[in-house]
Parts: C-alpha cells; sequence; structure tokens
C-alpha cells in the first residue's frame, strides 16, 4: 500500500510540475509552487526528485528521445502497399497524444537547460533526412536539382508548422485531424522525393 502511495505521489509531483513548466518555462518554474500544488513540502519533494533539473529532465527526456528516433529515421521505406505517409502520420500524432504537454515544454520552455537547443536540433535532424531525400531525387533526375543547403530552410518550415499544430489544437482528435492534413499537404509536394 506504501509502494502505491509513493506512486501516486510521485505521478502528482510530475503532473504539477508539468502544469508548471507549460506555464512558466524552466527558467522561472518555481519548485515551491510545484510542492504547493501537489500539496507536500519542498523537502518531501526532494525525496523524489534530487531538484528542478531532475524533475524537468524527467518529463521530457521520453519525448526528446522518441521525436528525434523518429524525425532522424532515414530508413523508414513505404512497405509494398506505399503507406510510408500513414506510418509517419499515425507515429507523430501518437506522440502528441502521449507526450503534448512535454513537448510543448521541451521546444517552447526549455531555455536554462541541456534541452534549450531541442526545437534547432530536431531541426537538423530532419534536415539530414530531408538531404538525404534530395539527393536521392537529384540521383534520379541525372542532374543536382535541389542542393543540399535547401533541407535546412524545408525542415524548419515543417517541423515549426508541426509544434503549431500542437501549440494551438488542445483537443487530441482535432491535432490528429490537423496533422493529417498538414502532412496531406507537404506529402501531396514532397511525393517525388520519396
Amino acid at each position: 500500500m506504501v509502494q502505491v502511495l509513493k506512486e501516486e505521489l510521485r505521478q502528482a509531483i510530475v503532473k504539477h510540475a508539468q502544469d508548471e513548466f507549460l506555464q512558466h518555462g524552466y527558467a522561472n518554474a518555481s519548485i515551491k509552487r510545484i510542492a504547493a500544488n501537489a500539496g507536500i513540502s519542498v523537502g518531501n519533494l526532494y525525496r523524489y526528485f534530487s531538484g528542478k533539473e531532475a524533475l524537468f529532465e524527467s518529463i521530457v527526456s521520453p519525448v526528446h528521445r522518441e521525436l528525434e528516433m523518429l524525425i532522424g529515421d532515414h530508413d523508414n521505406q513505404p512497405d509494398e502497399k506505399g503507406d510510408l505517409f500513414e506510418l509517419v502520420v499515425h507515429a507523430l500524432a501518437a506522440i502528441v497524444e502521449k507526450y503534448r504537454g512535454p513537448l510543448l515544454i521541451l521546444v517552447d520552455g526549455s531555455k536554462g537547460t541541456r534541452f534549450e537547443h531541442a526545437a534547432a536540433d530536431f531541426h537538423r535532424v530532419m534536415a539530414d533526412n530531408v538531404a538525404d531525400h534530395l539527393a536521392a531525387y537529384n540521383g534520379k533526375q541525372g542532374r543536382i536539382e535541389f542542393e543540399r543547403q535547401a533541407a535546412w530552410p524545408i525542415s524548419v518550415a515543417f517541423m515549426q508548422g508541426y509544434f503549431e499544430i500542437i501549440r494551438r489544437h488542445q483537443d487530441p482528435e482535432d491535432c490528429r485531424r490537423m496533422i493529417l492534413q498538414y502532412f496531406s499537404f507537404w506529402y501531396q509536394g514532397l511525393r517525388a522525393f520519396l
């Protein structure tokens, strides 16, 4: 019974910390407010987490790892039905469903942490992926139509659009629908590269 209560308290701390980081970002978040909102003392909070940084990392590390792996997967190939588009839409929508708050904290509220450049890191990983597709397209054409440096603004535009959908659409079904429409728009124009 005690273990269950400890896990419930830990989850309450994480939930209130997530709310605090969403509202104030890491730099302006307060351990005192997190503890008060969780109904515990600051000392008791430190029994679960060594500090604000450890608490922050416990919230954003899983989504950072998962999104980086997803957008960096250069080996994504369509199966015999050619439904790579559906796989990508499903994967990115699933990340939002599971990690909406932590993802917003990561891209908008991580100043002052080791994650403060996460959005730029995602852009870089995506740019590498896009550059590979551009190179493959150039190879099919037998000439250079798209330079490697074109991958950067393409990736920034794509990722920022994705982040903007997450910011504006809190309802999971609404968010999924907007992600589908957004990706459909991109895919129609980028189909030749895939």
